[in-house]
């Protein structure tokens, strides 16, 4: 009979064997595929957490005292237009997200009571978008035209369904729609309006200038800082960098936290799972060791009884390779949905590991059939056959 149909019969008549089998194969896959498939969406949770941190880098003009700066005095200005020459660099990679601010002290705003306040007015580009790396999404700070947001110190000042209004550099009164009150908590940006950049270099009399960029750090081989500040000042020798150490820790930390334990978990579990699945077939050789005695009898060489032992591996490894991928993909969809709260949705199956697991699995598979394969290869057919 052929090898082939052998294995399929064999299959059949123990069923129990090979679900049990099978379902070491699933486990493994579908665990792994769900641990791997949740780190995704832990990694774009966590982006999307860091996002209420802000970004953390800042690009200032060579010189800046960030005394100066933090303490909300005025500080040196460079053109706006640097953060598209930054964006439109093929060699800039190791910083994202750039958005262009201006960030300057107003001590004599006056409110609708004719009170005067110290406020902090900011300025904030459209993020640049760099066109020769992969998309993300927007992470800075988008104000549209014509309107403001108002942090919370401010917005007590400034009654519901009013405009903002701010006296310009031209002594004229400048209104502007509320789009949002923010909630306190912000640091100085509760004591800030922010405006699209345009408005108020308009208001101020500083067109085309900015006094920082905000930036986003990238993870990189040779130093996150070091990388950042290196191609920054390759481009503009003028321009410095300075890193939110906190914020930029607190993301990688993250980062490292998931990756260390996938890489712990997943080979735990695919090793369990084969380690069970080598006694199962070391089970099934012996059990079977009369009909593999029988088949050598026959004349069938130990290739033919590797091939088949390995085939049926093989099989199984495919098989639970694949349906573990959909159970531990669904397994992810719904466990992520009580997990997470912004990317809950998004967790779909992630096809391009599908490839990988139809390989992966019946080859791994097989090895754990390997050594039992090799025992029933040497299974001494005459002594087998005489016993009762």
């Amino acid at each position: 009979m052929n090898p082939l149909r052998l294995v399929i019969k064999e299959l059949l008549y123990r069923r129990i064997s090979s679900l049990v089998i099978l379902l070491t194969v699933v486990v493994a896959s579908s665990v792994s595929i769900a641990i791997y498939t949740l780190s995704k969406a832990s990694e774009n949770e966590t982006r999307k957490i860091m996002r209420e941190q802000g970004l953390n880098l800042y690009i200032f003009p060579k010189g800046t005292n960030l005394i100066d700066f933090y303490s909300i005095n005025n500080t040196e200005t460079f053109p706006d237009h640097y953060v598209d020459v930054l964006a439109d660099s093929k060699t800039f990679d190791a910083v994202r997200h750039l958005t262009g601010i201006l960030q300057v002290k107003n001590p004599e705003w006056k409110d609708a009571n004719g009170s005067v306040h110290q406020i902090i007015l900011f300025g904030y580009k459209d993020e640049a978008e760099q066109k020769y790396l992969s998309q993300q999404e927007t992470m800075g700070f988008d104000v549209q035209k014509g309107t403001v947001q108002l942090g919370a110190r401010v917005a007590k000042n400034v009654k519901p369904d009013e405009p903002f209004v701010i006296e310009g550099i031209d002594g004229k009164p400048h209104s502007f729609v509320v789009d949002k009150r923010l909630e306190e908590g912000k640091g100085m940006m509760d004591q800030g309006v922010s405006f699209h950049l345009e408005d108020l270099q308009k208001i101020l009399g500083m067109e085309g200038e900015i006094n920082k960029i905000e930036a986003l750090g990238c993870v990189c081989h040779d130093g996150r800082i070091k990388n950042a500040r290196s191609q920054v000042q390759a481009i503009f020798s003028d321009l410095e960098v300075t890193e939110i150490s906190s914020i930029a820790d607190a993301r990688e930390n993250q980062r490292l936290m998931m990756n260390k334990y996938g890489a712990f978990i997943i080979p735990f579990v695919i090793i369990s799972a084969l380690l069970i699945t080598g006694l199962l077939f070391h089970q099934n050789v012996k059990t079977r060791n009369r009909e593999i005695g029988l088949l050598i009898a026959m004349g069938r060489n130990s290739n033919t009884i590797l091939f088949m032992i390995l085939f049926k591996a093989f099989i199984l490894g495919l098989a639970g390779g694949i349906i573990g991928f959909f159970a531990g993909s669904w397994i992810a969809e719904y466990v992520g949905k009580e997990i997470f709260r912004f990317t809950a949705l998004s967790i779909k199956p992630v096809w391009s590991v599908f490839y990988y697991t139809v390989f992966i699995f019946p080859l791994l598979w097989m090895i754990s059939s390997w050594i039992p394969a090799l025992l029933a290869t040497r299974i001494d057919a005459a002594r087998i056959l005489s016993e009762e």
